[in-house]
């Protein structure tokens, strides 16, 4: 092959997905949201029982609700608030330990903090990136109250074994979907198979509105709490009154979310059939492979496309180096995955005044005291990925990337220190 595009080289193509991009709604999203304004009624209130009758984010709450084939769902400010009015509306609390993986965003486990709970910070699946079970079984105490699996990148986590292992435990299980839009496990979308789902909608997200979440649910009594909970506490369908705040979400992000799930309707399986073919082109390159697809998994939406990178079979090549030649043979930008939780840069928990209730309780939030191998290792080179928007890229266009791996394979030398060829 010739030279390395990165050092000079003819690139193997100028970009990996062509032309394609996967289709949007703008229409829609005008269409809607001009419908909000010009009700005049901006905010998506609960008045009694009831929201308004056919508001933005009462069509929302139904057909997003549909899509993931779940009973309930509820429309919130964002994915962080999603998570702690999952864990308020569980009573989880002070004293309550948490089980989070140490891969994630750090608002899975801030969320934890916010409502004075313990995040127990587990390892995670080498070959899912996703949290491990059994790390999950070693950190159980008498002390937990739930389990947040992260449906992280581009996996699912094995949520038949966290659910068998949340029932003889008597666990809840909260999914955090802000990865996933569009997912399935078996019949059953993301966020529908726990007891409690919840998802992001800001910006960098499948479906946005700049920002945004929702809860769902398959219980009644959570729904109707979590809907209390949203708005200032308020009694509603007869719940008691509680103290919380306003976590209404707007009828202009509606609005821009209906749009948005009409394109999510077709791109979804367009997702998983383009980061299919994406897999099969890792899998016949060398020194590198696609996570482990669990046979669960019926639809695959990716908040990024991610597979592994093996160092010693490119002599040691740094996995640094491999991205940026990759992302120069390609025309697309490759990174690595987030900071592990245990040293990341913005989950520091125990700095903040709000959460120094105790000696005991600071040191147990203090992120440090956890050792998280694997995550370290994917972080530090193990893995590769780019964002959502390569899944654009046809079956017909991914063995250009079979063909970049395999080229910066055999000109690895040509990326090692003089001392190491």
């Amino acid at each position: 092959m010739s030279k390395l595009a990165v050092l000079g080289g003819k690139p193997i193509t100028r970009s990996l997905v062509g032309d394609a991009r996967l289709p949007k709604r703008g229409d829609l999203e005008r269409k809607y949201l001009l419908k909000a304004y010009d009700t005049g009624c901006w905010d998506d209130r609960v008045l009694g029982a009831t929201q308004g009758a056919g508001s933005m984010g009462e069509k929302f709450e139904h057909q997003w609700a549909r899509f993931c084939s779940s009973k309930y769902c509820l429309p919130v400010t964002n994915g962080t608030h999603a998570l702690q009015m999952s864990l308020e509306v569980l009573e989880i609390g002070a004293g309550d330990e948490v089980i989070v993986p140490g891969l994630t965003w750090q608002a899975t486990a801030s969320a934890v903090c916010d409502v004075n709970a313990v995040p127990i910070l587990v390892d995670v699946d080498p070959q899912t990136m996703c949290i491990d079970p059994e790390a999950v079984k070693r950190h159980i105490t008498s002390r937990t109250r739930a389990i947040i699996p992260v449906h992280l990148y581009h996996r699912l986590a094995e949520m038949d074994q966290i659910m068998r292992i949340a029932r003889k435990h008597k666990l809840w299980v909260i999914e955090d979907c802000a990865h996933t839009h569009g997912s399935r496990w078996g019949k059953k979308g993301a966020g529908s198979i726990g007891h409690l789902g919840t998802y992001s909608f800001q910006m960098s997200k499948l479906m946005t509105a700049g920002e945004g979440g929702a809860v769902m649910t398959q219980k009644a009594s959570l729904y109707w709490k979590l809907r209390s909970l949203r708005t200032c506490g308020r009694a509603v369908k007869g719940t008691a009154r509680i103290h919380s705040g306003n976590f209404r979400v707007t009828s202009f992000q509606a609005g821009v979310l209906l749009g948005q799930l009409a394109a999510m309707r077709k791109n979804a399986s367009v997702m998983d059939r383009n980061g299919r073919a994406l897999d099969r082109a890792v899998a016949a390159a060398p020194g590198v492979a696609p996570p482990r697809r669990s046979k669960r998994i019926t639809r695959q939406c990716s908040y990024a496309y991610a597979f592994l990178y093996d160092k010693d079979a490119f002599d040691g090549l740094p996995a640094l180096k491999f991205r940026k030649a990759l992302s120069a043979e390609l025309g697309v930008k490759f990174g690595s995955v987030y900071e592990p939780l245990n040293r990341s840069s913005l989950y520091r928990p125990h700095t903040k005044k709000r959460h120094q209730l105790s000696k005991s309780y600071l040191k147990a939030i203090n992120p440090a005291r956890w050792k998280l191998p694997v995550c370290q290792a994917l972080f530090g080179g193990r893995a590769v990925t780019s964002d959502w928007a390569i899944l654009a890229c046809p079956p017909s266009r991914a063995r250009y990337l079979t063909d970049a791996i395999t080229k910066i394979h055999e000109h690895r030398k040509e990326l090692l220190p003089a001392s190491r060829r």
